[in-house]
């Protein structure tokens, strides 16, 4: 997929709510109508343990949001970023690092909910160079209760936009400091040999300077084991972390206990999609999930 600067995107200074619309291609009428109902949403609360509000965008709108996500992220954007991106992915930004160095790990709490739609106006209003009662319309269009809907496809690629200033300062003191940065959604990995916890405050600070919160902050000294977007992070590179082989392990023996018919089809589908996820990192997990397949077809 091609990639080009901002002033090449279909959402670079745009003059007017008419010229957006037509960009868009829906009726103006229609975009100010999704732009003020409150019931564009579906809501619902997903997690099997821990519960979490999930905002998704009706059919009307979510065409809108998915048009807008693949525009940005035609944009061209800095290397440290692996989220949203064509050809990057959790794996990509784990295997950026490596486990003989020290290694600083942050998230931003409740990323998406606080991505406020002030900072995606801002964004489109400076960044984009729309008009003003655009970048307002964009922002209301994007956003939920006041910030980005958790369910939403342009979300990811949006929340990033939305703070890259915040996530270029973060990449600037890692440059003058010679370490390995990486962002996934709100995942943010430093290593090297400045990866240490004077760093980690830094980054902290950065963050809460920007009206963010921080959490889930970790430091590793080199040759300790740490996980990084799911990912082990080995001498031998990376691997499936322990939790991974026993959501699998599980995932059999629940099987086990499925007779033949639709529950014992999704279950079967499930558990391929997870054993093919586990072989892009450890190509032997390619073999169990065609013996599964195998396996279920002799039953047929």
């Amino acid at each position: 997929m091609k990639r080009y600067p901002p002033n090449q995107s279909q959402l670079y200074k745009v003059t007017s709510p008419a010229d957006l619309a037509r960009r868009l291609e829906v009726e103006l009428c229609d975009l100010e109508e999704l732009a003020n109902r409150y019931d564009n949403y579906k809501r619902f609360d997903a997690g099997k343990t821990k519960k979490r509000p999930v905002q998704e965008p009706k059919d009307r709108l979510k065409k809108i949001h998915q048009k807008i996500a693949r525009w940005l992220s035609r944009i061209e954007t800095p290397d440290y970023l692996h989220s949203a991106i064509r050809g990057r992915s959790y794996i990509t930004n784990a295997s950026a690092h490596r486990a003989d160095v020290d290694l600083i790990k942050v998230d931003i709490k409740s990323f998406f909910n606080n991505v406020r739609t002030h900072s995606v106006y801002l964004f489109f209003l400076h960044y984009m160079k729309c008009r003003a009662d655009v970048s307002m319309l964009l922002a209301k269009i994007l956003t939920v209760d006041g910030h980005l809907a958790t369910g939403s496809s342009v979300s990811p690629i949006l929340s990033y936009f939305a703070h890259k200033p915040m996530f270029d300062e973060i990449a600037q003191l890692s440059n003058e400091l010679d370490l390995t940065f990486t962002v996934y959604v709100d995942d943010m990995c430093l290593s090297g040999e400045q990866a240490v916890r004077r760093t980690l405050f830094n980054v902290r600070q950065i963050i809460h300077r920007h009206g963010l919160s921080s959490h889930k902050c970790r430091y590793f000294p080199a040759g300790v084991p740490r996980v990084v977007t799911g990912n082990a992070l080995t001498p031998k590179g990376t691997r499936l972390p322990h939790p991974r082989h026993l959501k699998i392990k599980k995932a059999f023996e629940e099987l086990e206990c499925l007779s033949a018919g639709p529950a014992r089809e999704k279950a079967v589908n499930a558990l391929k999609s997870r054993l093919y996820e586990a072989a892009q990192l450890e190509p032997v997990w390619a073999e169990r999930a065609r013996s599964l397949a195998n396996s279920e077809a002799l039953k047929q």
